[in-house]
């Protein structure tokens, strides 16, 4: 474990050099930028940080608007993509799930930034509580930020980690999936008939894919409800429609199984607001 401390500090405005050059004399690694997020308080900051003698990752927060991103990926290392998120299957669909208009200026040194995970005890107050996700939407939010190549910030103190959640955490092929060399977010390449497609390319030429049964979430009145009842969901994914045209290796990554060698079609179930997460390998 770290013994590294958080603060939470008002600087003072318009002295960036100076707050910078304070910060890497302390010994600082991360700024969360907060509060005043615009092009040229960032800018500043930014270049302040460069001149500070210390490598410190910059990151953006406060929503930073989409209509600049390409300004945020220039000047910062991260950069959140939307509001605070909170442990509700709909925050986390709205805040994740929405992302693949980002996925062009996400990138190696630059990272679209969905915020904290929200998995293990969390809170919005003062007073913690177990995640309300499902132990499904636990598996999808993993995955998400993991094909997204999204920064993965632990929000829950890491002393009170239950196994369940250590489980999530530690997966080594999940966070290879996220850790990719090749730095790529995922795309949605489908979204039909209750399931989401997410398609991420992987520095060994292969291909991680997420199979998300999001129940048509937002589409219906329905969908905002957990009736109990949900049955998994029959899925057979098309290999060619994504465009994998070879013949393939699957792997289900969260079980680390190997399922076999597949061409045109893989059937399979997911359960509700859960996940299949697969690694494919083209076969020479």
């Amino acid at each position: 474990m770290s013994n590294r401390r958080a603060f939470n500090h008002m600087g003072k405005y318009r002295f960036e050099t100076e707050d910078a050059r304070q910060m890497a004399e302390w010994g600082f690694d991360f700024l969360k930028y907060d509060w005043r997020i615009d092009v040229n308080s960032t800018e500043r900051m930014s270049t302040a940080l460069k001149k500070s003698g210390r490598d410190i990752i910059f990151s953006l927060s406060n929503n930073a608007p989409f209509e600049k991103v390409a300004d945020w990926a220039r000047l910062s290392n991260m950069y959140r993509t939307g509001p605070d998120i909170k442990d509700s299957w709909t925050s986390l669909f709205l805040t994740a799930f929405s992302l693949d208009k980002w996925a062009p200026l996400s990138g190696s040194g630059h990272w679209a930034d969905p915020d904290m995970m929200i998995v293990g005890k969390v809170s919005i107050g003062p007073v913690l509580h177990d995640t309300r996700l499902t132990p499904d939407e636990q598996y999808s939010h993993i995955s998400i930020f993991s094909l997204l190549a999204a920064p993965m910030l632990i929000g829950c103190p890491i002393e009170q980690l239950d196994a369940f959640t250590l489980n999530l955490l530690t997966n080594d092929e999940v966070i290879a999936i996220n850790q990719d060399p090749l730095g790529k977010a995922g795309r949605l390449v489908s979204d039909e008939n209750g399931v989401q497609i997410w398609l991420k390319p992987l520095d060994d030429r292969a291909y991680a894919v997420g199979l998300f049964n999001t129940g048509d979430f937002g589409k219906t009145p329905q969908s905002y409800f957990q009736w109990g009842t949900e049955t998994p969901k029959s899925f057979t994914l098309d290999l060619a429609k994504i465009g994998l045209t070879s013949r393939y290796k699957l792997r289900d990554v969260w079980r680390q199984k190997d399922l076999g060698a597949f061409s045109g079609t893989f059937k399979t179930n997911i359960r509700h607001h859960g996940v299949v997460m697969l690694k494919v390998v083209p076969i020479k």
